[in-house]
């Protein structure tokens, strides 16, 4: 981690171990953003205004998907920490970051300078990137690298500052860089016009972790950090806020928080460190509001939660539960389960994110918060829909056929 060759708050080059994660492919688009961020918002969340009204979508011009496959922008470190948990809930994870140590009320409103203890480090959910999970990410594990493709520099690879894109001094869609991107003659394409353009996710399959827009990460900002003894201990989450503090104090600095990765703002040349490289640490006020800021999200490897465990017991009915986003059920001593629209069920799976349904007459269903009322349908590799509005109890439609079936019964219509 880091650069002996550069700027001074990337020294000294060093080494730490860091625990597997899942990292988004992509950086969050606005329209993801805005589907979870709408349910949060009806289930006790609250966002800056600047957040939800001043953010920049795609140009009117661009046809070949929606305007809000961009990246999300303009929102500040609090909000990106707010939307990491409505994402976890929105799924049925369980959230990460809490309004106290011990952990019993989540994140959900105001501007809470969080530490490391206001964080389950061992929950499901998303959260922001470690500023170490973040380079490992863009470095594909490897040391030796410039940028996350390699060594050399030209438009067709990265979205920076007049790199030659259709979208110059603007963001391009999440992905854009995917072997049919567009170069044009630009300040400093380097001739990347001339060159034949080729799909730029990483070794590990991930798009934009350097151009485009860069992404908060959990950790404060401390430029002497990488020479502390903490800083190579495993999993290490960069200083805590009373370590920093003194020292803000004596330098008249605010407190800052990381921000990683290029963007379309970035220049690439030695006179301004060049801001392009992986290495490159930026940092904003967390209360900071960017367009050329956004966020990707991360969660941790091998962690479960028990099947549907935000169920609610009903008092004075014996046995009989209720899941916000599946209904009222009855179990049995056994696994199975008598649902109350689809009678008769076997579940298995984790949380509410991973549920596979038995249904006698059918076979295995997949289905999940996010995605119901849909399920998808293991005995014919089909998406099916369930429908109570105008139809009888426990009916699905097929959603490419219009093929409906009750428990597994195909009813033409």
């Amino acid at each position: 981690m880091g650069d002996d060759k550069n700027l001074a708050d990337e020294q000294p080059m060093h080494t730490l171990s860091i625990s597997p994660f899942y990292m988004d492919v992509y950086e969050v688009h606005i329209w993801h953003w805005d589907k979870v961020a709408n349910w949060a918002m009806d289930n006790g969340y609250e966002f800056s205004s600047t957040s939800q009204n001043f953010r920049k979508e795609g140009p009117y011009w661009y046809t070949d998907n929606s305007n809000l496959i961009f990246p999300m922008n303009m929102l500040n470190w609090y909000d990106a920490i707010k939307w990491c948990n409505a994402r976890s809930e929105l799924e049925g994870r369980t959230p990460v970051y809490y309004l106290e140590e011990n952990k019993t009320t989540i994140y959900r409103k105001g501007e809470l300078d969080l530490n490391e203890s206001n964080a389950n480090w061992g929950a499901t959910g998303y959260r922001l990137p470690t500023e170490a999970e973040w380079e490992y990410a863009a470095r594909d594990g490897l040391y030796s690298k410039l940028y996350p493709w390699g060594n050399n520099l030209n438009g067709t690879l990265s979205n920076y500052y007049y790199s030659g894109d259709p979208f110059d001094n603007s963001a391009t869609p999440v992905g854009y860089f995917n072997g049919f991107q567009e170069i044009i003659q630009a300040t400093n394409s380097f001739d990347g016009e001339d060159f034949n353009p080729q799909d730029q996710k990483s070794n590990f399959g991930i798009h934009d972790l350097s151009g485009n827009v860069s992404e908060w990460c959990w950790d404060w900002y401390y430029d002497k950090w990488y020479g502390e003894n903490e800083a190579t201990t495993k999993d290490n989450r960069g200083p805590e806020s009373d370590f920093i503090s003194p020292i803000n104090a004596v330098r008249k600095l605010q407190m800052t928080r990381v921000v990683r990765g290029a963007n379309f703002r970035s220049k690439p040349g030695s006179e301004y460190g060049n801001e392009v490289r992986l290495a490159y640490r930026n940092f904003f006020t967390p209360e900071s509001s960017q367009r050329r800021v956004g966020i990707r999200c991360v969660r941790g490897d091998n962690l479960d939660d028990p099947l549907w465990h935000t169920t609610e017991k009903l008092s004075g009915f014996h046995n009989w539960f209720f899941l916000k986003w599946l209904g009222y059920y009855w179990k049995s001593q056994v696994e199975w389960v008598y649902h109350y629209d689809f009678g008769w069920i076997y579940p298995t799976g984790h949380g509410s994110y991973n549920n596979w349904l038995y249904f006698p007459k059918h076979g295995w269903m997949w289905t999940n918060r996010y995605s119901y009322p849909y399920f998808y349908s293991n005995k014919d590799s089909t998406w099916y829909k369930h429908d109570l509005e105008n139809i009888e109890l426990g009916w699905f439609i097929k959603s490419d056929s219009g093929e409906r079936f009750r428990f597994g019964r195909v009813y033409p219509n």
